[in-house]
């Protein structure tokens, strides 16, 4: 019986650049792909951050009071809604990252009484139960709170903050609406919590927490 002689082919030069182009286009349009969903995100929290600000003055131009920190929310709003002091503050809930879970509507603390009101109110439209913190675009909430890191320059005035946002995204949100540096301007940034001190600048891989002061 005759032996047939069997011809390996292996891939010519040709073939071989036609398959690494395929998988250069393949890993630049997953590469690209990802920086479009980032930017979309970081887009996102932008608007939303200028939005909840914008919703935040409305409603203490057409009340008189903070939205959160204010005494008369209940008999303006009814249930669902609770007093605030009235002092002018907007107390934080003493939580460091943003993340509060309040079931008990008598434990409400001001700065998510705040969201509370603003629903009430009719200018903020998403999300049930009326106090809770809206999600941001990277997988955080955000918060209004009097005050927010430490330090020289701590902000000691409202803030609205946002939390868990990467590094890059920080970056890019804090160049776009002020001034690039996390420890400086109307933006700064921190990756030791809503207590901690501002970064020095945005090496660190975050996340961070980003506050805008109001």
């Amino acid at each position: 019986m005759a032996i047939r002689n069997r011809q390996c082919r292996a891939f010519t030069l040709i073939e071989l650049s036609i398959v690494l182009v395929i998988i250069g286009l393949i890993i630049g349009g997953a590469l690209t792909g990802q920086q479009i969903i980032q930017n979309a995100r970081i887009t996102n929290a932008i608007n939303n951050l200028q939005s909840y600000q914008a919703q935040f003055q409305t409603y203490q131009q057409n009340y008189g009071a903070l939205p959160g920190d204010d005494a008369s929310a209940v008999t303006r709003f009814g249930v669902g809604v609770t007093n605030g002091d009235g002092n002018g503050v907007i107390a934080p809930s003493g939580q460091t990252t943003g993340l509060d879970t309040f079931t008990n509507p008598q434990s409400v603390p001001e700065s998510l009484g705040v969201w509370a009101d603003l629903r009430a109110a009719g200018l903020v439209k998403n999300q049930i139960p009326l106090n809770a913190q809206p999600p941001n675009p990277f997988g955080g909430v955000y918060t209004f709170q009097n005050g927010a890191f430490s330090g020289s320059t701590a902000f000691t005035t409202t803030a609205l903050c946002m939390n868990n946002v990467p590094q890059a995204a920080a970056r890019a949100i804090d160049t776009q609406l002020d001034d690039g540096s996390p420890n400086s301007g109307i933006i700064q940034a921190s990756t030791a919590g809503l207590t901690g001190a501002p970064a020095t600048d945005y090496s660190a891989s975050g996340p961070y927490v980003v506050c805008v002061r109001l």
